[in-house]
């Protein structure tokens, strides 16, 4: 039974993983036939990674952050500097941004996750919006200030220059990894406490368990998978902008999530690939209103549809069985009339 049992967790793990995998992998052959061009499905694949470690604060331990982008752009600026000043290999240049992310998450978790609803929000927007103005002022002279960090070298892997093809492989294969560990840590018993702290929180504490820990490691990891997806942005385009730290970037991401579903890990990331392609793409047929028509959608589906797309999906596909049942049942009925 418990084999049994082990065999269907991990079915269910890997199919959607598997099917992800072949969607992400083969995107350079189907992405460009619905107008998308070459680079931008490795933009997409970046910020799927940036979702999913914020969909497992948000989703997950119900904790809402406007400064996420911290992370990202701290991370960013560690690559950038690390390609700059010491080596064009990517990986000492990750490994440093993921140590330095990993501090700059413990930092800030120890200072806020003992806060919780609006405070917790508004004191993680305070802390990015000071590290933004940080790298235009006091450390311009190592960030570039309003330029951004330019003049990086071209990365490499094992001595092999990485641009196009083989930067696009890299990140699929990192948006795969991460939506694996996304799914086991989600289904882990450290999942099912965020969720219990979501939840609430004040109760599991009555019950002993150490609520403080656990959410300060949730904040953690969801800061690595943004810290990751900043340094792949670099390695992406060998430039840092300032905007990568900027209150705007947290901004795109809750919108990514909101209008995906928010607590399905598959929905942000679908709302991350609907909102760099709006943005991209359908922002070129639309013309200068495409903000506006965004805005309008947004507003919408936080009204009419507050669990995204994923929740649209749900409840087509219940509308498509309960036609179908009312079909089915209408049948042997009509049979016996016609009898």
């Amino acid at each position: 039974m418990i084999h049994e049992r082990e065999t269907g967790a991990v079915r269910g793990e890997l199919v959607p993983v598997g099917i992800f995998a072949a969607i992400a992998l083969t995107m350079p052959f189907w992405f460009p036939l619905i107008g998308g061009y070459s680079g931008l499905d490795t933009k997409i694949l970046i910020f799927v990674i940036f979702v999913l470690g914020f969909d497992l604060l948000l989703g997950f331990t119900g904790y809402l952050s406007f400064g996420h982008a911290a992370f990202f752009g701290t991370s960013a600026y560690t690559t950038g500097l690390m390609l700059l000043h010491y080596s064009s290999e990517i990986i000492p240049a990750m490994l440093m941004s993921i140590l330095v992310t990993f501090v700059l998450a413990l930092l800030i978790g120890l200072l806020l996750t003992k806060r919780t609803g609006i405070y917790f929000a508004i004191l993680t927007l305070a802390f990015a919006s000071m590290l933004y103005r940080a790298a235009l002022s006091i450390f311009s002279d190592f960030t570039g200030g309003d330029n951004g960090l330019t003049g990086l070298q071209s990365p490499t892997l094992f001595g092999e220059q990485l641009h196009g093809s083989s930067v696009f492989i890299l990140v699929a294969l990192f948006a795969i990894v991460g939506f694996w560990i996304a799914l086991r840590i989600a289904r882990s018993p450290f999942g099912l406490m965020l969720r219990a702290i979501k939840s609430n929180q004040e109760r599991l504490a009555y019950t002993g368990v150490d609520v403080s820990l656990y959410k300060l490691w949730g904040f953690i990891v969801s800061g690595l998978f943004g810290g990751i997806a900043g340094s792949l942005m670099v390695i992406y385009e060998p430039y840092v902008a300032t905007h990568f730290l900027h209150w705007t970037m947290s901004g795109e991401v809750v919108i990514m999530s909101v209008i995906g579903g928010v607590g399905t890990l598959i929905g942000p990331m679908i709302g991350a690939a609907f909102m760099m392609y709006f943005e991209n793409v359908a922002s070129a047929w639309i013309g200068e209103q495409w903000l506006l028509v965004l805005g309008l959608l947004f507003v919408l589906i936080v009204m009419y549809l507050p669990g995204g797309f994923v929740d649209g999906a749900r409840r087509l596909r219940a509308w498509i069985r309960h036609r179908r049942s009312g079909r089915d049942a209408q049948t042997p009925a009509e049979k016996d009339t016609h009898g």
